[in-house]
């Protein structure tokens, strides 16, 4: 975690020891998140500024501290003084320029505008080390600003704790019960399901087939080269975003409608059921061939998936400190696999059988387990080539954030939405998925010369979601008449 096995050198300095803050501040696997945030009234700067600058955010010790190196040669974090002023930068008030747009979206203009410029950003723009690893880009004339934090501070759940504990104001009861009883169905799933020998041996057995199948993967098994395949070399072409946007609720009605089914088995089963559709136009051969390609799944490593550690925190640094803040993510290896004539829901079941055998075992800790020891026994850069081989053989990337369940306010304006994505990476073709307010914000982030129409694709996405929507409801209408 990003706040872990710290050792302090003196009043002013801590040595780097996370394993992960060392592997994400390696250039090969640099990772710098982007948080969109839409605001409901004009920007006021000065507001903004006052707003950033009186929240919790700048007494978190690795908000306000440089990363440097000493005469030895080791990384340290080194305490400084934080001038609000360095880290904001205003853009124009016209609009991004529009050349690489998707043509024929269906989102309005604004949208496309700000996902041109969160893709232009997400290619080989780092985050200056000569102030602390963050910015706040304003946007004003699409009344949005984007919060870049270095992934070395954070993962994605502590970005939205900390979005949480200094901009959640209003509470949104609906929205808070609905998210506390799907986190509450995620955490019963990871349970054994059978508190016996029994269970205990399809653990291991789990643990050990999905183990060797991520050691295949970063030795030599490679997915099929397919229309979204990227590779070595693909982080540094240029990008194109797009958004699908959904209802939370929409979700919840299809996941209502399987027996302990969660959030995050539909969004896998619409991946599954959007790509299928997306195959079959742009590589029908491949389709008859019965393509399976793998995704990679980042999930939430912390026992409480909800919110804690930040959001009592009344500016005490010792509080900051709680093991809910940092980098504690895993991956799962997802296989998709393409095919269409088949009933919509059908995707969802497959995706929910997988995914309960993998939440039966250990997968996703394994990478989080070997990342940390290769880094302490081997150094950063081993653990750096072994997630990058990872990256290079798998084809998509994919992770499901959960927002805040308080209505965001900044200087006394409403964020209307949230929506992540990190920087580009071998992957063509990366998804981030935030749930706030009701609404699910998805981000599809393409590398342009690979993923043409990228539109296409979220639309493939979409409909699918429709078609279960229907599905379920013909089904229902049945049921009645019968």
């Amino acid at each position: 975690m990003g706040m872990e096995n710290i050792e302090h050198h003196d009043g002013n300095s801590e040595v780097l020891k996370s394993p992960f803050s060392r592997i994400y501040l390696l250039p090969q696997t640099e990772q710098i998140i982007n948080c969109a945030m839409g605001l409901k009234n004009p920007i006021d700067i000065d507001a903004l500024k006052k707003a950033f600058s009186n929240s919790i955010m700048l007494n978190h010790p690795r908000f306000c501290s440089l990363m440097v190196q000493d005469h030895k040669g080791v990384d340290r974090w080194e305490t400084t003084n934080v001038n609000i002023d360095d880290h904001v930068i205003i853009h124009p008030n016209q609009p991004t320029s529009t050349e690489n747009l998707p043509e024929g979206g269906d989102e309005d203009q604004e949208t496309d505008h700000i996902n041109a410029y969160l893709a232009d950003i997400s290619v080989s723009t780092p985050l200056s080390r000569n102030k602390p690893l963050w910015e706040i880009h304003v946007l004003s004339g699409m009344k949005c600003v984007v919060l870049r934090v270095h992934h070395a501070l954070g993962d994605g759940a502590s970005l939205m704790s900390m979005l949480s504990a200094c901009f959640g104001k209003k509470s949104c009861d609906d929205h808070k019960n609905n998210v506390g009883k799907d986190g509450h169905a995620i955490r019963k799933k990871r349970s054994w399901k059978e508190k016996s020998v029994w269970g205990l041996i399809k653990t291991l057995w789990y643990t050990i087939v999905f183990g060797l199948r991520l050691l295949g993967k970063v030795l030599w098994v490679k997915d099929t080269e397919s229309v979204i395949s990227g590779g070595n070399g693909v982080e540094l072409w240029p990008r194109l975003l797009v958004t699908a946007k959904f209802k939370l609720d929409d979700f919840k009605f299809v996941k209502m409608a399987m027996p302990s089914a969660t959030v995050n088995d539909v969004l896998l089963g619409l991946i599954s059921s959007g790509l299928s559709k997306y195959m079959e136009i742009k590589s029908p051969k491949a389709m008859l061939q019965g393509l399976q390609v793998t995704g990679i799944v980042v999930v939430n490593l912390r026992k409480n998936s909800a919110f804690q550690g930040m959001t009592n925190v009344v500016g005490v640094s010792s509080s900051l400190r709680s093991s809910s803040w940092g980098n504690k993510t895993g991956l799962i290896l997802q296989p998709v696999y393409c095919c269409n004539g088949i009933h919509p829901l059908e995707h969802v079941k497959i995706m929910k059988t997988i995914m309960d055998q993998k939440k039966q075992s250990f997968e996703a800790h394994l990478p989080y387990i070997f990342l940390k020891l290769f880094s302490y026994c081997f150094g950063p850069k081993v653990a750096s080539w072994f997630s990058n081989k990872v990256l290079f053989n798998t084809s998509f990337l994919i992770s499901n954030i959960m927002g805040p369940s308080d209505v965001l306010l900044i200087g006394d304006n409403p964020v209307t939405f949230l929506r992540v994505n990190i920087s580009a990476q071998p992957h063509a073709l990366t998804m981030h998925l935030v749930s706030y307010g009701g609404n699910a914000d998805l981000q599809v982030m393409v590398a342009r010369d690979i993923i043409h129409d990228p539109q296409f694709l979220a639309n493939c996405i979409q409909e699918s979601l429709t078609e279960m929507k229907n599905c379920i409801t013909q089904e229902n209408k049945q049921i009645s008449i019968c």
